[in-house]
């Protein structure tokens, strides 16, 4: 954070169909603003060394993204109407009928065939367009191999209407929750700050299940190491740190594993996409009353995607000068951040030389990041390959081993690389909230009717057995 002007390394729009952030959101006092995405702004579409104005929002996006714009409504609509029906009506089994015969057609397939079974007048002309600008909105290429489901999904939650910028960044979320005073059993006000209840720039370097509890192994900021047992653990990572940690481990000798080997294997299989930001911090907001600047380019060069964020607290422009994911964001990791704003800053000029004359960086400074790179992140989020839904099924019900002594070991995951709205910050919260009640119920808590605890984790078919580890079994053997 730049005295007001914030570079979001990691999520950085919400859209209102997120109900549980906007829960604590609104609690908190959170001020947000409308996102500058594409369409909703004055965007620059290049592609194919060609420039379309998108004027700010106009109903459909210029050129050959009208057609593509349109089909893909089209579609889209196909899928979203027949759940909009019986949901509208109260209908909850109507929807769940609908949601099933998606999984059964869609669990298996990758975006790309989905897309190419569900508009099957596009060509290559078409697809290429789609995968590199999507409908003017941010290419899709990348996706193109992950589960048709995971895009649905996006599409029938509305995760990319209406986003919303939060205005002192969205770290204040966390930061509220640490420092927000509640009322206590005894009557007290107090919060986790208050009691000193988080020990920051502590690392989790592993755990461990002894004596009927789990054990935390950690490392501290000056680099003392110790372990601690607690009655419950919530592990709110990603699945590849997870890994780090030991969660997946085979165990040896006689020591006690933590998970099933179902829920092992899902660690182990579930995967990351990659993700890279490059953010400038300029000393003018440049773009404010020039009606012929864009605040967004989206292109098939490299930068891929251009955003310009007003954070009213300050007078300085924020701009994103390159968003990506995927293989995107994979051929930028070995050009360090000095070299990438240098081929960045010379193809913007290209496509607007006025735009790109206004890139001076504040004192010379670049903030990037690669999250694949990231130690204890090592990606930056969860997008299921076809075939995964097994494997998120698993970790996020994992939380309910609190109701099987045989298997509670008072661990639960938690975070969005184990929800099925990976990538977004109410996957993390949803999973958060169901961990907590797991272990709030181990420690002797009272649990309300209607709680997470009574989600039903066979309440979808995949395809699997509910146990990754026999599901991929039955794959090898079919192949």
């Amino acid at each position: 954070m730049w005295l007001g002007a914030i570079a979001e390394m990691g999520a950085m729009r919400v859209p209102p169909s997120c109900k549980l952030f906007f829960r604590y959101a609104d609690a908190f006092g959170l001020k947000t603003s409308g996102f500058p995405d594409p369409g909703k702004v004055l965007t620059a579409l290049y592609y194919e060394n060609a420039r379309l104005n998108w004027e700010a929002n106009a109903q459909n996006p210029p050129g050959l993204f009208t057609q593509i714009n349109t089909d893909f409504g089209k579609f889209a609509s196909s899928l979203t109407g027949p759940l909009n029906d019986p949901w509208k009506k109260g209908d909850l089994a109507g929807v769940r009928r609908v949601w099933q015969s998606y999984i059964d057609k869609y669990t298996d397939l990758s975006y790309l065939s989905g897309i190419a079974q569900g508009i099957p007048q596009w060509q290559a002309a078409q697809l290429n367009a789609f995968g590199a600008l999507g409908i003017g909105s941010g290419g899709f290429g990348p996706l193109y191999p992950v589960c048709f489901l995971e895009i649905l999904r996006v599409i029938v939650n509305q995760w990319e209407t209406d986003q919303q910028l939060i205005q002192f960044g969205i770290n204040e979320l966390a930061e509220k929750f640490y420092s927000t005073r509640v009322k206590l059993p005894n009557g007290q006000m107090a919060s986790l700050e208050d009691k000193k209840a988080v020990r920051l720039r502590t690392e989790v370097t592993g755990l461990a299940y002894r004596g009927g509890n789990p054990v935390v192994n950690f490392r501290a900021a000056d680099g003392t190491k110790g372990e601690e047992s607690f009655p419950a653990v919530i592990v709110a990572t990603t699945s590849h740190a997870m890994e780090f940690m030991g969660l997946s481990r085979p165990v040896s000798g006689a020591g006690d594993g933590l998970f099933s080997t179902g829920v092992k294997a899902a660690v182990r299989n579930l995967p990351m996409m990659n993700s890279s930001k490059l953010f400038i911090r300029t000393k003018t907001k440049f773009w404010q009353g020039r009606p012929t600047m864009p605040q967004n380019i989206q292109t098939d060069e490299l930068p891929r995607a251009v955003y310009c964020l007003d954070y009213p607290q300050t007078e300085n422009g924020v701009v994103l000068i390159s968003y990506t994911w995927g293989d995107d964001s994979t051929r930028l990791i070995a050009a360090p951040p000095e070299e990438r704003f240098r081929v960045f800053r010379e193809i913007i000029a290209v496509i607007d030389k006025d735009f790109a004359a206004e890139l001076n960086p504040v004192d010379d400074q670049i903030i990037n990041i690669d999250w694949e790179t990231q130690q204890h992140y090592y990606g930056a989020f969860k997008l299921d390959f076809p075939g995964g839904g097994p494997d998120t099924q698993a970790a996020y019900y994992q939380f309910l081993d609190c109701l099987n002594p045989a298997a509670d070991k008072g661990v639960y995951l938690a975070g969005d690389s184990v929800s099925f709205a990976g990538g977004w910050t109410e996957g993390a919260l949803e999973t958060g909230l169901n961990a907590a009640v797991a272990a709030a119920k181990r420690i002797g808590a009272v649990v309300a009717a209607g709680s997470p605890l009574s989600q039903k984790k066979d309440l979808y078919d995949y395809g699997g057995s509910l146990d990754p580890a026999a599901t991929n079994k039955a794959r090898a053997a079919k192949a």
